[in-house]
């Protein structure tokens, strides 16, 4: 995994033949969050899938892990890095550091210090959501930081949009330099703010961190549900819980507006459609109302515009589509 050219990556178990199993797991794991040792719970073969990105100063993974009984021992401690455990679904677990038990379960956060041993027992198949930070990053921002290792966060705003947007840098894909460098300031804020950043760190976080994980969920319910015809400002911005005034200032910085970003999404899906075999029978207005037009003479308006070809040019392979401008 090259750290000046990051990519997000896929890993699973299931790629692997049983006797190497654990093994693989051990290193890619250790690799991007933290090394350590694993014994499964139960008869069930062990089975570990993931979606991870090694990046300088951070390290992401969201994972789906079966029973197992997880420990981080002194042959382990090699970094005096902390990591941020968020529980995304399935089971709670049992975090032991320093003398403390934390319960990680769905919609709540432990943190925990690589430079001292720890156990984490899973009853059962769980979902988490592992960030890797140096202790330099944090220690910077958070006063008494050993102190906080252990014990049970709260489901809280900020660890919401933390974890909304750590799921957006998995469509990435690569990530240029400067979007590299941004997505790590913007975590760094998100976690400081998760941790109880106060005073100026807290001030200076928000003033980036939060933006950017509201912006980037605007984007994914934009994305997601462009095929409603009843998508609009006021149910995304309900949806957020901000009001729908912040959601035009935030879409401002993209240089385009809310209808704009509704119409591109849905033109593009009709192109995709049009292109793709299995649509090949469908009438052209059946693929307008697929993607969320309801005025067939608009939907092809629009189009030509935005391709410089209509519908059945796409379909017949006459005309390239052209990128979203």
């Amino acid at each position: 995994m090259d750290a000046t050219a990051p990519k997000v990556l896929r890993f699973s178990t299931d790629d692997f033949p049983p006797e190497k199993r654990l093994a693989a797991y051990r290193e890619i794991y250790g690799s991007t969050i933290i090394r350590h040792d694993v014994t499964p719970i139960g008869v069930q073969p062990f089975r570990f899938e993931a979606t991870f990105c090694n990046l300088p100063r951070l390290g992401l993974m969201s994972s789906l892990i079966s029973a197992c009984r997880r420990w981080h021992g002194p042959q382990h401690l090699t970094s005096d890095d902390f990591v941020l455990g968020v529980g995304l679904g399935g089971a709670r677990c049992i975090v032991e550091q320093c003398g403390r038990d934390a319960m990680l379960g769905e919609g709540r956060a432990v943190l925990t210090n690589c430079a001292e041993p720890a156990l984490v027992v899973l009853p059962d198949a769980a979902r988490p959501l592992s960030i890797r930070i140096p202790r330099a990053v944090l220690a910077a921002r958070i006063p008494g930081l050993d102190d906080r290792t252990s014990q049970t966060i709260p489901a809280s705003a900020a660890l919401k949009l933390l974890t909304s947007y750590v799921a957006t840098i998995w469509d990435a894909g690569s990530m240029e330099p400067r979007l590299r460098d941004l997505v790590i300031a913007h975590v760094h804020d998100l976690v400081a703010l998760v941790l109880g950043a106060e005073g100026d760190a807290r001030e200076l976080a928000e003033q980036h961190g939060p933006r950017a994980a509201r912006l980037s969920a605007i984007l994914q319910a934009i994305k997601t549900n462009s095929a409603d015809p009843r998508l609009s400002v006021g149910a995304v911005a309900a949806a957020l819980a901000v009001s729908p005034r912040y959601v035009h200032l935030l879409l401002e910085e993209t240089g385009k507006s809310f209808t704009h970003h509704v119409l591109t999404r849905r033109l593009d899906n009709a192109a995709a459609l049009l292109r793709d075999p299995n649509w090949r029978d469908r009438r052209i207005t059946d693929i307008a109302t697929t993607v969320g037009f309801s005025d067939l003479s608009y939907f092809n308006r629009a189009f030509r515009r935005h391709f410089g070809a209509t519908p059945s040019d796409i379909r017949n392979g006459g005309a390239p589509a052209r990128r979203p401008s």
